[in-house]
C-alpha cells in the first residue's frame, strides 16, 4: 500500500539520486508483480482480502490517474488477473470490478464477467440474483 500511496508504482521519472537502489521509473512488469501479490496474498490469507482488494483498489486509481506509457497493458494485466486467472467471487472484487468498469467502459466486459453474470453491465437487473448471491455468502460469515 505504501509504495502505491507513495507514487512510486507509477512513476514516469527516475528519483534523484539518493541513498537507495531504486532510481528508475516504474514498469508494467513491477505494476504486474503488485497486482498478482495483492490477489494471491487475498486468496491465501482470507483475513487479510479486504485490506489486499482495498490495495487493489487504490493500484488501479493511481494507474487510471496516471500517464506511464505501459498503461494499456497494465490494464489489460490487471484485468486478465482479476477476470480471467482469478474466478472467485466476493463483495471486494464486486466493487473492483464496479469502478473499473466505470474507468474503462469500452472494455469487453462481457469477457471478463460471464458466466458468472448474464449482463455485462454489473447493475443490470439480470445480474441482481448474481450480486445478491455474493452478498449474502459474505454477510452469513460470523
Amino acid at each position: 500500500m505504501s509504495i502505491i500511496q507513495s507514487g512510486l508504482v507509477v512513476r514516469t521519472k527516475p528519483l534523484p539520486s539518493s541513498a537507495s537502489s531504486v532510481t528508475t521509473p516504474s514498469s508494467s512488469e513491477a505494476y504486474e508483480q503488485i497486482v498478482s501479490s495483492l490477489v494471491t496474498l487475498g486468496e491465501q490469507k482470507s483475513w487479510l482480502r479486504e485490506s489486499a482488494w482495498f490495495t487493489l483498489g487504490l493500484a488501479t486509481d493511481a494507474l487510471h490517474e496516471s500517464d506511464v506509457t505501459w498503461k494499456e497493458e497494465a490494464i489489460g494485466v490487471t484485468l486478465d488477473a482479476l477476470f480471467v486467472k482469478y474466478t472467485i467471487w466476493s463483495i471486494e472484487k464486486l466493487a473492483l470490478a464496479l469502478k473499473l468498469q466505470n474507468f474503462y467502459p469500452a472494455h469487453d466486459w462481457n469477457n471478463y464477467l460471464s458466466p458468472t453474470f448474464k449482463n455485462a453491465d454489473i447493475l443490470s437487473t439480470a445480474n441482481f440474483a448474481t450480486i445478491s448471491r455474493i452478498l449474502k455468502v459474505r454477510t452469513a460469515l460470523p
